[in-house]
């Protein structure tokens, strides 16, 4: 019925009536549990919203956001899956960020990380607000305690190192200072500082107190913000050298730090990066899933 509707107003070129069933109809629809049928609905939307060429507006944002906070979330849910790759989609084509717009971004993460999909959630939230960063802080220790890594910074490493790699420095440092915090209050013998002192500094330089974890990848992300605070090529050429063992972990790592090396400190193949196409290539691809287990090293290199 909804469908015959709907395409009787398309006909009559009354699409806002059509966008307004079908945005009811798959609400109605998703009440009474029937999930499927709703998330016909609530595509036939979007493919209006394409079709009719609707802006971004909070009223358009709205109707879509509407809809995603009805459906369950459950594992293998692909309809919310490809109503969600879709909404995206849809707001990176009419909107002004080209990976998606940030807020919804940041609602549809927030609710996976509510749900404690922290993969789910941080594959959206790494292309949020100011307030997703911080987010991810607390995802990053969360997820880091359900022992799934043996290097517990690895998930702090995944969020911080994304944002770097979209050149998200202040971001990168919420999710970081979020992060620590969590640790220094909740397990405070795995944090601590030590003065750190660039080998690029001329001897009898002042060392400066960074944070420091006794998981190697959280105290790589430490100094990695710092050398990047400071543009420092040859420091973070040492830097990346020295915790290459700690991102074996996960090839992901690699690929991040080599995106950075490119668009902090012009490093890497002669081509100039495409930052936007990869990371479109990485959103509606998504992030690798983390493994199921790691190495962990405990020493701290480039410390005093």
């Amino acid at each position: 019925m909804y469908h015959s509707v709907c395409q009787r107003f398309v006909k009559q070129k009354k699409p806002n009536d059509a966008i307004a069933l079908l945005h009811s109809g798959s609400l109605n629809l998703l009440k009474y549990g029937q999930i499927g049928s709703a998330a016909d609905l609530a595509g036939r939307m979007l493919d209006l919203y394409e079709s009719e060429g609707v802006e971004l507006s909070d009223a358009s944002k709205a109707r879509v956001v509407e809809i995603f906070q009805a459906f369950p979330v459950q594992e293998e849910n692909t309809y919310l899956t490809d109503f969600v790759r879709a909404a995206i989609k849809w707001t990176s084509k009419h909107g002004n960020c080209p990976t998606g717009d940030p807020q919804l971004q940041h609602i549809v993460g927030s609710k996976f990380f509510k749900e404690k999909e922290y993969y789910d959630a941080e594959s959206h939230l790494v292309y949020g607000t100011n307030d997703s960063a911080k987010a991810l802080g607390h995802l990053a220790f969360e997820w880091s305690q359900q022992g799934y890594c043996t290097d517990k910074g690895y998930f702090i490493a995944r969020s911080a190192l994304s944002l770097l790699a979209q050149k998200k420095l202040h971001k990168a440092h919420i999710a970081f200072e979020t992060y620590a915090k969590s640790v220094q209050s909740q397990t405070p013998s795995e944090a601590t500082t030590a003065p750190f002192r660039p080998t690029t500094d001329p001897a009898g330089s002042p060392a400066q107190q960074v944070p420091v974890f006794s998981h190697r990848l959280a105290t790589f992300v430490s100094l990695l913000l710092f050398v990047i605070q400071r543009d420092s090529l040859d420091q973070f050429t040492i830097l990346r050298a020295e915790y290459r063992t700690a991102l074996d972990i996960d090839g992901y790592l690699h690929a991040l730090v080599d995106k950075i090396a490119a668009v902090w400190f012009n490093l890497g193949p002669k081509q100039q990066p495409n930052i936007i196409e990869d990371l479109m290539k990485s959103l509606f691809a998504g992030p690798p899933p983390p493994p199921a287990a790691g190495r962990s090293r405990q020493a701290v290199t480039g410390l005093d």
